[in-house]
């Protein structure tokens, strides 16, 4: 029997992918990362000459890479090279995105960066909404990730699909075993900050207790941010969406 996260019921409910034809910004470089045999996905590196670790960044669901060209200077200015992520399917990417490959490209893409000396020494990866499962995957299995950064993530993999509008009473255990976030949580032994807006409609705060809970660091933070959703994080007041990430660096990454 097919499994639900293999449906295309799922998957065609679960991803929005879209196109991207904007002009490639200066600053930046693009990289493609073979996954598969018939497949590239896009990637794009901000650039900074100072910086002192890199962020990968995995965006969420219905974004693509260009949408953080404006906002980049943002993160490079924490002290990092920003590299974003697309999945299957998304921007210039090849492919159709399932949530399958969304985590098992995360490693490879990892890989690929590394290997051709794309990194800094000190690496944090950050997902972002359905990104946290890719980063989630990426720091369960690698040792030598820095820092963790999980914002508006989900926990359950069962309240994942009844919010796509799909029934489903409970999952095997191979699918628990890749699909639940806050089981993976548990050998996610870098520093790691848990970031979500209060009045998050679409995924609950509770989502981000449990991740933080479950979370194998002993420096785990939980910064539920006042009065913010869940795609406004960073219009936070006081501008604490990025005091929050400078507070967590400054703790975590060596200078």
């Amino acid at each position: 029997m097919m499994s639900i996260f293999d449906s295309n019921e799922l998957n065609e409910n679960l991803f929005f992918p879209r196109p991207d034809n904007l002009d490639v910004p200066e600053g930046v470089e693009d990289i493609f990362v073979q996954v598969d045999s018939s497949c590239k996905l896009h990637i794009r590196r901000h650039l900074s000459p100072n910086a002192k670790f890199s962020i990968i960044f995995f965006h969420g669901n219905g974004e693509i890479v260009s949408d953080y060209d404006a906002i980049a200077k943002n993160f490079t200015n924490l002290g990092c090279e920003f590299i974003v992520c697309d999945y299957r399917g998304y921007g210039k990417s090849d492919g159709i995105p399932t949530l399958k490959s969304l985590i098992n490209d995360a490693s490879k893409i990892y890989c690929y960066l590394r290997d051709n000396n794309q990194l800094k020494i000190n690496v944090c990866v950050m997902g972002r909404s359905l990104g946290s499962a890719a980063a989630i995957e990426l720091c369960s299995k690698s040792f030598d990730i820095a820092c963790c950064v999980i914002e508006s993530g989900y926990a359950d993999p069962i309240q994942l699909v009844k919010r796509r509008g799909l029934e489903i009473k409970h999952v095997s255990l191979a699918e628990n075993k890749l699909f639940n976030n806050s089981e993976k949580m548990l050998l996610v032994n870098c520093p790691t900050l848990v970031m979500h807006g209060e009045n998050d409609f679409l995924i609950s705060p509770d989502e981000a207790v449990l991740n933080h809970k479950n979370a194998g660091s002993r420096h785990k933070v939980l910064d539920i941010l006042k009065s913010v959703g869940h795609n406004d994080m960073m219009m936070a007041g006081d501008n604490s969406y990025f005091k929050s990430l400078i507070n967590f660096f400054n703790d975590v990454i060596p200078l």
